[in-house]
């Protein structure tokens, strides 16, 4: 088993984890970067794993430029297709703190060229492990060609697949356009794009505050562009509420629903479909953040917390930095630049320097330790980063504001609809734990395994958490979440048993 020893480990190879890798690296730390994929870029800038995915036409962003120089850089260890499943903090030399993370392949099994499992000892991390994707159960949902949004991206972006030829995009969120506008253009036929939330004035208002952006309506206008010369109809107030077949999905109910997500009565309406893409947003990834303590902050209204960190991106545990979705999902743009501040902070904690002798070049050329004499220059360069991360988040809270989370969805289901995929947990059983005194997700877990398959309630730990605020009339946050695991990632138990 070998170990790897760095001044900073990077936990994500997203646009947030990228950033930092790079800014550590361009200030002189060595660098190690994680990544479950094979490639840099995470979801939204996922490259081509297969010869048929590059000849694909890709609709949404691709990778910037100044991104690219992480693949070779000199001072950072790539680890692609690799995991963290475990991470502990201890006493290091000097007074400092010292890291632990041990790593396993993201594909559960032992790869040629690498050892089973290794280590990396650093002393500064950072996190950007990224987010989930929140999915709500319905009848049906289950059944093969059901799949998330996400999904259908990573299949059509990655493998130059597409799950299906006759599909409807549902959910809420930004997402559903940029993946309906990339399946049109691979041939797919999109029979609709479902927005679950109605237009109202209230939305339509708050809509116009973003009209000076001008950057991202441009391309949302083009996503819609797309979709009208694909002739594909956006409904906005519409829900997919159940789906049907004969060992996979053949039909679709898709429902007028009111500004909490209700169904509204006699709107249903069967649709032919062999597919179906479903997104209700993100879930930041708390697990690593918890294992090393970091503090967290409730979400009002959404079911998960985001992690703590101050303007350095520095979380409450010594050491360790966030940034991107783990800090609160915003896009691309800020997980970027938070990456960039987390990178430098990271360094900066390490030198015990101020914030002030760090340059961010905005063109990606890279950070350069400063001198005396370029102090004040330096000191505006950052000053820019952080003015365009506080543009950039002013945008993202105004998008989130346009796709607020409702319970309504909790009557769609029925007491034989699926919960737990994983492990076949019914909603009639998550409604029976509670009526015999479970008051929180822990415990309906206990008495149902909902949340103790593969997915260690990933996908549906959101709506179990919703679901058991409703029954048991607590706040999302008082019934507790199933983000907390000592063990983060399928492992073997040989590998268990070596890190000891």
């Amino acid at each position: 088993m070998s170990t790897l020893v760095a001044d900073v480990a990077v936990v994500g190879a997203g646009p947030a984890g990228v950033a930092a890798a790079l800014a550590a690296a361009d200030l002189g730390a060595q660098v190690v970067l994680v990544d479950a994929g094979q490639a840099v870029g995470g979801q939204i800038y996922r490259q081509p794993a297969t010869a048929a995915a590059a000849g694909v036409t890709a609709v949404g962003p691709k990778m910037p430029r100044r991104l690219d120089r992480v693949v070779g850089h000199p001072r950072i260890k790539h680890l692609p297709g690799t995991v963290v499943w475990q991470a502990v903090s201890r006493a290091g030399g000097a007074g400092g703190v010292e890291f632990r993370l041990w790593l396993t392949s993201a594909s559960g099994r032992t790869e040629a060229g690498r050892s089973e499992a290794e280590h990396v000892v650093a002393r500064a991390v950072v996190v950007a492990s990224g987010a989930s994707e929140v999915v709500l159960p319905f009848p049906g949902w289950e059944l093969p060609g059901v799949t998330t949004v996400g999904a259908a991206q990573a299949l059509l972006k990655g493998q130059g697949v597409v799950a299906g030829r006759r599909v409807l995009v549902a959910g809420s969120g930004p997402l559903l356009l940029p993946a309906a506008a990339g399946l049109a253009e691979a041939g797919v036929e999109v029979v609709a794009v479902l927005e679950a939330n109605p237009v109202t004035l209230g939305t339509v208002a708050r809509g116009a505050r973003l009209a000076g952006f001008t950057k991202k309506v441009g391309e949302a206008a083009g996503y819609a562009r797309i979709l009208g010369q694909k002739r594909v109809p956006v409904r906005a107030g519409y829900a997919v509420t159940e789906c049907s077949g004969d060992g996979q999905v053949e039909r679709a109910v898709v429902s007028r629903v009111d500004r909490d997500w209700r169904v509204v009565p006699g709107s249903g309406r069967s649709l032919a479909v062999d597919a179906v893409h479903v997104s209700f947003g993100f879930s930041p990834a708390l697990e690593l953040p918890r294992l090393l303590g970091c503090a967290e902050l409730a979400q009002p209204g959404r079911p998960s917390a985001k992690v703590w960190c101050d303007a350095d991106q520095a979380t409450s545990q010594a050491g360790v930095f966030a940034a991107g979705e783990t800090t609160g999902v915003a896009g691309a743009e800020v997980a970027e630049l938070e990456g960039y501040l987390g990178g430098v902070s990271a360094v900066r904690y390490l030198r015990k320097t101020r914030p002030e002798v760090s340059l961010f070049n905005m063109d990606g050329e890279g950070l350069r330790a400063g001198s005396g004499e370029q102090d004040g220059q330096e000191v505006r360069a950052v000053q820019r980063v952080r003015a365009a991360l506080v543009r950039a988040r002013r945008f993202a809270d105004g998008l989130d504001a346009l796709y607020p989370w409702r319970d309504g969805w909790l009557e769609w289901a029925r007491p034989e609809t699926i919960l737990c995929r994983c492990e076949e947990v019914a909603w009639g059983a998550i409604e029976a734990a509670v009526a015999d005194g479970a008051r929180d997700v822990r415990a309906v877990k206990g008495v149902t395994r909902c949340g103790m398959g593969y997915c260690q309630g990933r996908v549906c730990g959101p709506a179990l958490q919703q679901a058991v605020a409703a029954a048991t009339r607590q706040g999302l946050s008082g019934v507790g979440d199933l983000g907390s695991r000592p063990v983060m990632a399928p492992v073997s138990l040989g590998t268990i048993a070596g890190s000891a």
